[in-house]
This record gives structure tokens, sequence and C-alpha cells, in this order.
């Protein structure tokens, strides 16, 4: 007769996966981590690649080469003016045909503080891509940059009232991506116009807090906690010197 194991040699079997678990589980999610943060700057680099496109072939229809500031949705969504409109058609629509699709669908669904249906943009479904973070982070537009001499905006008009509003500017853009917890990543990424993509390591303190876009309702997010001003504390300005608020360059 075959003998079972005893209680003293499955307690011995427990304690060893517990052991490798312990030893195993936090590589594991560092390794996650990591690939969280390298998807994230990746991401980013695609953002700048996106508006140069964008400015240099006036994607948007409004007659002007200005970058798009409003927010990261319209890269993927946007329905441009075509056909010798004089203004963007306000509301939203499903047909995906004409949308400029600058951006992954997946980069869309994590925008922050999404404006969808306000500048024709296409109305979100699940069927397009789903509103949630892409790798753990969320995407959002800066909304100021400090140029050596204080913060200015960086959402303006520069077509005019018979086009869009407050969405663009000329020479300048900004962008964050921002992780959903600190078990996604450890990282804040940020870049501008001058396409360096620089890292900011995050305190314990960090909170983010993050509703995903869904139909026409745009999405919302927040951050919390203590560190730099330039990304906690409720600040939203890219700063003049990213490393002199302890930033550093991507390698």
């Amino acid at each position: 007769m075959k003998k079972g194991f005893t209680l003293i040699e499955l307690m011995i079997v427990i304690a060893i996966i517990a052991i490798i678990a312990a030893i195993a589980i936090p590589g594991l999610l560092a390794a996650q981590r990591a690939s969280n943060e390298r998807n994230a700057s990746a991401s980013l680099k695609t953002l700048t690649t996106a508006e140069a496109d964008f400015r240099s072939n006036d994607r948007d229809g409004n007659l002007v080469n200005d970058f798009w500031t409003g927010d990261v949705w319209a890269l993927y969504a946007m329905i441009p003016i075509t056909g010798g409109a004089t203004a963007p058609t306000t509301g939203t629509t499903t047909d995906a045909s004409t949308i400029i699709k600058l951006i992954e669908p997946a980069v869309a669904g994590a925008d922050g503080a999404s404006l969808n249906g306000s500048y024709y943009c296409i109305s979100f479904a699940a069927s397009i891509v789903n509103g949630s973070p892409k790798a753990g982070y969320i995407y959002r537009v800066f909304a100021s940059q400090d140029d050596g001499a204080g913060a200015t905006a960086l959402a303006n008009d520069t077509d005019g009232a018979d086009f869009y509003d407050s969405v663009h500017d000329r020479s300048r853009f900004a962008f964050m991506a921002c992780p959903d917890t600190l078990s996604a990543g450890k990282l804040i990424f940020i870049v501008n116009a001058d396409n360096t993509i620089w890292k900011y390591n995050l305190p314990a303190s960090y909170i983010m807090t993050f509703t995903a876009i869904a139909g026409t309702t745009n999405s919302t997010s927040s951050i919390t906690g203590t560190g730099s001003t330039a990304f906690l504390d409720g600040a939203d300005v890219f700063p003049s010197s990213p490393g002199s608020i302890g930033c550093s360059k991507m390698d």
C-alpha cells in the first residue's frame, strides 16, 4: 500500500512554495512595471510624431499650420473640416471612416481629459476603442508651459472665430504619461515640442484618479501627492527646466 504525505511533509512543501513565490512575485511585478514604463515612453514618441504630422499636413483642415493642444483623444478621433466649410460641425457621430487616426486607439482611449464631442470628434464606442489605461498608463496634455518667464497657456485660438476655439498652438505642445497606480509604474514621463522625453520618479504618496471616456462623457483624471509641483499637488505646467525639479532625460 502506498503511503501518503505526512502533515509535516505537506507543511514543508507549502513553505517551499511560499518562499519561491516570495522571491519570484516581486521580480515579476517589477518586470511588468518596467514593461509598462517602456510602453508609456514609446507612446509619447508616437504623440510627438502625430503632432508633427498634424501641423505639417493641416490634419484638422483649419488652414493653419498649428499643433493640437486640446486633448489626446482628437489626434485619433477628429473629423477634419473639408469641402470649404468655415467651421467644424459640433456634435458627435459614430462614423469612423473619416477620422484622422494619427495615434493608436489604445492611447486615445487612455486620454485623461478628453474633449469628446466638443470639436467634431466621433462619439466613443467600445467597438472603436475601449476607454481604459494603456498598459497601466494615462495620457494628458499639459494646460500650460513655462518658457522661462512663467506659465503661459498651450491652448490658444490660432484660427479665429470661424474655426476652432482655444485648442491649438502654433509652435508648442506638451504631454504627460502617468501611471494609473504605483503598481503599474513608478515614473511619470513628459515631452514637449523639443521632442526630449523626461522621466520623474514618483513618491509613495502618488495617487491617480481616472474616469475613462465613455459615450459622449469626457474622461477625467487628477493627480495628488507630495512631490514635484509640476506634476503633483494640482499643478499642470510643463516646466522650463525639467532637470531642475528632479526629472532626468531618457537614455
